[in-house]
C-alpha cells in the first residue's frame, strides 16, 4: 500500500481564548488547543505543517467589535506562525458584514501580517456567500488571486432542523452544499474565478447530488437574482471549486468526488482538535490504499496541491 507523506492539514483551528472560537454548535464545550497539542497530533500522524484558521471567530459582533475581534484573531495566529514557521500557515478571519472592515483587514493580514489567505463562514447573519453584500472583499480576493478557505455554520433555519443532533454529524454539510450552490447560480464564482476557494468535509453532498442540481435547476429555472445557467455551467462552477478531505475518505466518498474534479483540487485536513483523533491515521490510510491514486496523486494530495495555494508557506517548507 502507497503511503501519504509531507502531508499539509489545510483544516485545523485553534481554540482561542476571544472570539466565538472553532465552527461548532451553539451551548457546546469547546474543545481544548495548545500549540503544544497541534505539533503533537502533527508528530504522531506524520503532518509536516497545518493552516490554521478561525472562521467564526468575529461572527458573533458587529461592528467596532467585529474588526477588534478580527485584527486580534489575525494578530494572534501571526504569532504562531512568527514562532513556528515552518509548522504552521494561517488564514485571516474577517469582520465580514462589515465591508470597509473586511476590506481593511484584508489588507492588514495580506500585507503586513503576511498570512496565507483568508477564511470565513459559509453564511452570515443567514445570508450565504454569493449575495451582493459579500461582493466589495470577494472583489479584492478575485484582485489578488487569495485562496479562501470557507468553513460551515448553521443558519438559524437549520437549527430548528437538528432532530437533537450536533450542528457537525448533517447540517454542516448541507450548508456546504448550499453555499456552493448559491455561489454558482448567483454568478459569484464565476466573477470571482480568481479566488481559489476550499470547500470543507469533501463538498459536503455536493459530489452526490452533482448531476440533480444541474439537472433541475435548468429543468424548474431559478429565482430572482439568479442566472439561467445550463447544465454544463452549473457543473464547471461547482467543479471549479478546491474540496479538502477532512472526513471525506471513504471509498465511495472518494469515487464521487473524482468524478467531479481532478486530483490536482484534493487536499488533506483533519479538523484538529474538533475531530477525535483516532480519526487521523485511518483518513490517511484510506487514502494511501485507494486504488485510484498513483505516487503522484498521492504527492498532490499530500502537499503539492497546498504548495500551490500557499506558496509562501510552501517556501518555509521547501
Amino acid at each position: 500500500m502507497a503511503s501519504l507523506s509531507k502531508i499539509i492539514d489545510v483544516h485545523s483551528h485553534p481554540i482561542l481564548p476571544f472570539g466565538e472560537g472553532a465552527p461548532m454548535g451553539k451551548g457546546q464545550k469547546q474543545p481544548d488547543w495548545s500549540v503544544e497539542s497541534a505539533l503533537s497530533y502533527m508528530e504522531e500522524n506524520g503532518i509536516t505543517a497545518c493552516v490554521l484558521s478561525s472562521p467564526a471567530s468575529a461572527n458573533d459582533v458587529t461592528g467596532q467589535k467585529a474588526r477588534d475581534i478580527a485584527r486580534r484573531t489575525n494578530e494572534t495566529l501571526a504569532e504562531f506562525v512568527s514562532k513556528h514557521p515552518k509548522r504552521f500557515g494561517a488564514v485571516a478571519t474577517l469582520p465580514a458584514l462589515d465591508a470597509d472592515g473586511a476590506l481593511a483587514e484584508i489588507s492588514y493580514a495580506l500585507d503586513t501580517l503576511k498570512l496565507d489567505g483568508v477564511t470565513t463562514t459559509t453564511s452570515h447573519n443567514d445570508t450565504y456567500l454569493g449575495e451582493p453584500q459579500f461582493d466589495p472583499w470577494l472583489e479584492e480576493l478575485n484582485r489578488r488571486s487569495a485562496t479562501l478557505f470557507v468553513h460551515p455554520t448553521t443558519t438559524k433555519a437549520g437549527k430548528t432542523l437538528l432532530i437533537g443532533l450536533n450542528d457537525s454529524i448533517l447540517e454542516f454539510v448541507f450548508d456546504t452544499t448550499r453555499m456552493i450552490t448559491n455561489m454558482v447560480v448567483t454568478g459569484a464564482k464565476k466573477r470571482f474565478s480568481q479566488i481559489k476557494i476550499i470547500s470543507t468535509h469533501g463538498g459536503g453532498t455536493i459530489p452526490y447530488l452533482v448531476n440533480r442540481i444541474k439537472t433541475l435547476e435548468h429543468t424548474f429555472g431559478v429565482g430572482p437574482g439568479r442566472l439561467e445557467l445550463s447544465p454544463e455551467e452549473v457543473r464547471e462552477g461547482i467543479a471549479s471549486f478546491y474540496y479538502d478531505l477532512t472526513a471525506a475518505t471513504s471509498e465511495a466518498q472518494l469515487y464521487a468526488i473524482l468524478k467531479l474534479v481532478p486530483v490536482s483540487q484534493l487536499l488533506m485536513g483533519f479538523d484538529f482538535p474538533l475531530m477525535p483523533k483516532s480519526s487521523f491515521a485511518p483518513a490517511i490510510a484510506d487514502v494511501g490504499r485507494y486504488s485510484a491514486f498513483s505516487e503522484g496523486d498521492l504527492q498532490s494530495i499530500s502537499y503539492a496541491n497546498a504548495f500551490r495555494l500557499y506558496p509562501e508557506l510552501a517556501k518555509r517548507i521547501e
